[in-house]
């Protein structure tokens, strides 16, 4: 027996000689059987008899053995393997197949090494290899020999943290985390569990139609089937559903498997059962993106007209590339797309917008579709294209709808070939003159819709024209429109004009070049037609002092330093009697050089356009909104187009290395939002510290080389709105403006604002909180004690005023006295130092009852505050939580329960999303913060909470930067980033911002790496909503050309070259990036030919130069003889 099992093996294990097959004749093995044709002929039938009596021999012994048939299987397996294996990929050179020139190039004899090896037919050395690995990425896994690999993946000599984990075909290297894997102690955290386990196909268990067999008493046991006559009749039963629903052959999942259907039948195992049951829904087993893709797929073809859920899935286009990305690469951490990745996914969704567009119906469709189109399109068409398209989209029409004309004028500013400052003017100016015959016509007797969107509309044209002049160098010719619009719309005269009168009469006033508004002694245009024949004196003259030329051996250095000083002395409009205005008269702006920018507003809609008109100009002066507008103008202050340049962006370079990663949390927090983006409030326009301050000093925003306006004629401008024209509304932010500006001054502003507004309680809560943080805490109480006897009933404002006063004693850890105020607030009598249990159930069902009444009267100010007052009840009184607490420290968790609860109920009112939520959300911050530094506390904890703050709004730098604050050093991840990308930045998100995306490249400065910083601007300027934005343009090359002590940033140097280039191609209408070339940070970098080819760009471009560089070479080589 032994012998015949040997003899069977050694049959196995030889090769069959097919006909294909070739072997090497040499001389020492020369056949001598019969010819090798009649060899091939009877090979193919000998092979097939011998392997018939093998298994015919084999079955019989394994039926005969009984146990030893599964070896027999195994063992037959294994020999197939290896042998497909070597006749397939490693044949020894006598064996293998000679190929045809059709099938494949032939293999040159240099393939085969002679080695000891050569001639066993276990090793082969192949030099050629499989040449489709190139074509597919990895070895033919059928052909690769079944194994394991030892550890689960781990490489050996890694700390255990670098594994291999196989992505489909590939195998890959991936960092596995403290905590996950195999060795994490739990299940769910190993990555390839997971992964398994999401791809195994869920059933559901459908309960028997019958009532079961209920369990004998005397049994010891319960049954968990039911007899095999039951269970042969169920089964019986699902045949016949089977054949009343067989599965559908038009499916478009392709043909139905058997082992596919299975959606209501038992999960008993068996396979006939399996294969008996329904098909469930194919999207069940696909992630959400591709699922939703599936779906809306569907949905655009059964209803073409439907273009939101065409915008949805062409939104939903990035989602799947990030996920295919992120699969694909087996991490979730977002990744920079390549040119090509950006171009694949442009012309993909450039497809859809053309398939979605010819079923557009409404204009508003027509227009969000040619939008999204032509921003796609401009990744793939080129520029002669591009223009062309956007001719056949708008052409020089005006009559166009408003977002297709800006997207048109956000082109033209973005392309340096066809850039004219005059064109792009023109370009405005049509569009204001047709907006201006809009806004008469609807007036007259339109919708109160359409006049609050005519004058949004006008507003921000005049914004975005007034901003274009301030960045091309025509600073004068800027301020001066300001400060017409400001007298036409403020300080009119009461007479009733017509806009042709109303016109000639503003004439008169500006060509007398009496003091306009902003200016010293300015009294308005009204003072001025009131007056009448009575001559009003224009202001003295003013003389300049001259330029002076720096000691330099290089004179474009000088041309720049004298060009500088020519462009501060243009801030403000000149008259004519002033001193230098000959040598430059732009400087003296005429009637006529503004008539054509200025738009009279009738009266009906005045109430409607001075709010509006209040935010655009802080904006302009590169303040932050006060808020006075909605939501929907205030969406638009935020295009980078009409933002301030140099809005505070200090990334610290001066302070300390961009390179090295610090320890935030052993660090105060860096609150100060400039240029941030949150809802102002008092408690943030007013703070003790640069902790959550809204506002700050104008010389900590604005360096010296940043050309801004005036910061007094700012002063003097918001202070003349609201004192002399009555703009009450502005009060508590002019005076916040005044006391960081000067705080010495800021009582003698606040008084007499009081004494103008006596009924104003915002007014006594501002004034309170200036004497708090300038550390007078008497006058503080005395304020809020005197403040809160003018109101006689407990209101919201009274309640602004207790809350103040409550957070004055809680930040002084009086926590006593804090308790008391928020009692004194509904017990007018109440002195004790402690409240009695009654008392304190009486004050919380107040706050309770006042909140939800004040909600159910859709009052959301008042209702916020009471929020807050119920807020810091529970922290001061509530017992117990579960959360560490000390004798400075309350109750946190029963205090942000009410805030939750209170923003779930928002939230089903669908009022989430309104400013005053976001303000009580930014309080509950301060209350986190305040817990936090005064005793001990769970990061953890704190961490969750301001992450849920952070998804309802993730735009908010405030939640943001408290954030990361509490984050600990040293993490592989970084989950500011994560959260940043995963809402903020994700594609087509709402909460995408500039304000964001400061915070984001201000954060990298802190905690990040030079290389970092450098990723978080291009990912900023790589983005079309952000590409225009002159700021970062600037703050980017700054930090490039940065020579800090760490060695990242001079790294970076070299690439300054590059992005000024790319600078001047997406703004090439802003004047200070030109500049920038002849600055310190470039200095070297730039050849003299390429310089004066920048000088000779902006006055091509039409920028504005006070000092011609021809001339001033000439002189200077004059004086140098």
């Amino acid at each position: 027996m032994d012998i015949e099992q040997n003899q069977e093996k050694g049959r196995r294990r030889a090769v069959p000689k097919f006909g294909s097959f070739k072997p090497d004749i040499t001389p020492e093995s020369t056949p001598k059987t019969r010819p090798a044709s009649a060899e091939k002929e009877t090979q193919p039938h000998k092979d097939r008899h011998d392997r018939t009596e093998k298994e015919s021999r084999g079955d019989e012994r394994d039926r005969d053995r009984g146990g030893g048939y599964r070896e027999r299987d195994r063992e037959r397996e294994r020999d197939s393997a290896k042998e497909r294996h070597r006749g397939r990929h490693g044949r020894h050179p006598s064996q293998s197949r000679s190929r045809s020139p059709r099938n494949g190039p032939r293999r040159d004899e240099n393939d085969r090494v002679d080695s000891p090896a050569s001639n066993n037919d276990l090793f082969v050395v192949d030099k050629r290899g499989d040449p489709l690995i190139v074509q597919y990425g990895s070895n033919d896994r059928s052909q690769v020999p079944v194994y394991q690999r030892f550890g689960s993946g781990r490489v050996i000599g890694s700390p255990g943290f670098l594994v291999i984990h196989r992505d489909g075909i590939r195998e890959q290297f991936s960092i596995r985390l403290p905590g996950e894997g195999s060795g994490s102690g739990s299940a769910f955290r190993d990555k390839a569990l997971v992964t398994a386990a999401a791809r195994l196909r869920s059933r559901r268990i459908k309960p028997s139609d019958e009532p079961t067999r209920p369990a004998q008493s005397s049994e010891d046991f319960i049954p968990l089937s039911s007899p095999r006559k039951r269970k042969r009749r169920d089964d019986d039963d699902d045949d016949n559903n089977n054949q009343s629903h067989p599965p559908d052959y038009r499916s478009i999942y392709g043909k139905a498997r058997p082992d596919n259907l299975s959606d209501s039948g038992s999960d008993t195992g068996s396979s006939r059962s399996s294969s008996r049951s329904p098909s469930p829904s194919p999207e069940q087993d696909l992630p959400a993106p591709k699922a939703r893709s599936v779906h809306l797929s569907r949905h655009v073809k059964a209803q073409p007209s439907d273009i939101t859920a065409w915008l949805e899935l062409i939104a939903l286009q990035d989602a799947l590339f990030a996920f295919s990305s992120s699969s694909s690469s087996g991490t979730s951490y977002i990744s920079i797309r390549t040119a090509d990745e950006t171009r694949f996914l442009a012309e993909l969704k450039l497809s859809l917008y053309q398939e979605a567009l010819p079923h557009a119906a409404s204009p508003s469709d027509r227009e969000r579709l040619l939008l999204g189109m032509m921003r796609e399109g401009s990744r793939v068409w080129g520029e002669e294209v591009l223009r062309r398209k956007w001719d056949e989209v708008v052409g020089s029409s005006t009559d166009v709808s408003f977002g297709l004309w800006k997207g048109r004028l956000d082109y033209e500013m973005g392309r340096v070939a066809g850039f004219a400052v005059e064109e792009v003017k023109g370009m405005i100016v049509r569009k204001l003159k047709v907006l201006r015959e809009e806004l008469e016509r609807v007036s007259a007797g339109g919708k109160d819709e359409d006049k609050q969107q005519r004058c949004r509309q006008v507003v921000y044209v005049f914004l975005r024209l007034t901003r274009l002049l301030h960045d091309a160098g025509f600073a004068e010719l800027a301020v001066a429109a300001w400060q017409a619009w400001l007298e036409m719309t403020f300080c009119r005269p009461p007479v009733g004009y017509t806009a042709e009168a109303a016109l000639v009469s503003f004439a008169d006033f500006w060509e007398s070049e009496v003091s306009r508004i902003g200016e010293t002694g300015a009294k308005g245009w009204r003072h001025f037609v009131e007056a009448g024949d009575a001559m009003v004196d224009p202001p003295e003259p003013r003389s300049d002092n001259p330029s002076k030329i720096p000691r330099t051996a290089d004179p474009l250095e000088a041309w720049a330093a004298v060009e500088q000083q020519g462009a501060e002395k243009a801030r403000m409009p000149a008259r004519t009697l002033d001193e230098g205005t000959e040598d430059d008269p732009f400087r003296v702006v005429m009637f006529s050089d503004i008539k054509d920018l200025l738009v009279w507003f009738p009266s009906a809609i005045l109430s409607r356009v001075q709010p509006l008109l209040a935010d655009a100009f802080l904006v302009f002066c590169g303040l932050p909104p006060a808020g006075l507008s909605e939501e929907q103008f205030l969406a638009l202050l935020h295009d980078p187009f009409v933002a301030a340049t140099g809005q505070g962006l200090d990334l610290g370079l001066d302070k300390h290395d961009a390179g090295t990663t610090q320890d935030l949390t052993r660090e105060a927090p860096e609150f100060l939002q400039q240029g941030g983006n949150l809802a102002p409030s008092p408690d943030l326009l007013f703070c003790e510290n640069s902790r959550f301050r809204y506002l700050d000093k104008w010389s900590n925003l604005y360096h010296a080389g940043d050309k801004q306006v005036d910061i007094s004629w700012v002063l003097r401008t918001i202070g003349h709105l609201v004192r002399d024209c009555e703009m009450e509304a502005l009060a508590t932010y002019y005076l916040a403006v005044e006391w960081l500006n000067d705080p010495a001054r800021a009582r003698k502003v606040a008084k007499g604002l009081l004494k103008q507004y006596s009924s104003n309680i915002q007014l006594y809560n501002a004034y309170a909180l200036v004497e708090w943080v300038n550390g007078n805490a008497e006058v503080s109480h005395k304020v809020l004690s005197s403040a809160t006897g003018l109101v006689q009933s407990p209101s919201s404002d009274s309640q602004l005023l207790w809350n103040t006063w409550t957070w004055i004693h809680l930040k002084s850890n009086e926590t006593d006295l804090a308790l008391v105020r928020l009692c004194s607030s509904v017990e007018k009598e109440f002195q004790d130092s402690a409240p009695s249990p009654a008392l304190l159930l009486k004050v919380k069902t107040h706050f309770s009852t006042a909140r939800d009444y004040s909600l159910s009267s859709q009052q959301l100010g008042p209702a916020v505050q009471f929020a807050e007052s119920l807020m810091l009840l529970e922290y001061l009184a509530a017992e117990g939580g579960s959360e560490p607490s000390s004798k400075t420290q309350g109750n946190i968790t029963a205090a942000l329960s009410t805030i939750h609860s209170f923003s779930h109920e928002l939230e089903s009112r669908n009022l989430h999303r309104s400013p005053h939520h976001e303000r009580l959300l930014q309080t509950s911050a301060r209350l986190l913060y305040h817990h936090a530094t005064h005793g001990p506390y769970r990061p953890t904890y704190l961490r969750g909470e301001l992450k849920a703050l952070i998804h309802l709004f993730p735009h908010n730098t405030l939640f943001l930067s408290l954030f990361a604050w509490c984050q600990p050093p040293l993490r592989i991840d970084d989950p500011v980033r994560a959260v940043l990308h995963a809402r903020a930045f994700a594609a087509g998100s709402p909460h995408d911002c500039l304000g964001a995306r400061r915070f984001a490249i201000h954060h990298e400065a802190r905690a990040g790496t030079a290389h970092s910083v450098r990723a978080a601007f291009e990912a900023a300027l790589e983005s079309d909503a952000y590409r225009g934005s002159a700021e970062l343009w600037i703050r980017y090359l700054r930090f490039c050309c940065s020579s800090g002590r760490g060695g990242g940033a001079r790294e970076l140097r070299v690439r300054a070259r590059e992005v000024f280039y790319r600078a001047i191609g997406a703004c090439p209408g802003a004047k200070e990036i030109y500049m920038e070339a002849f600055g310190p940070p470039m200095r070297g970098l730039l050849s003299r030919s390429e310089l004066r080819a920048v000088v000779e760009t902006m006055v091509e471009k039409g920028l504005r130069v006070h000092v011609d560089l021809g001339e001033f070479l000439e002189r200077w080589k004059g004086e140098e003889r």
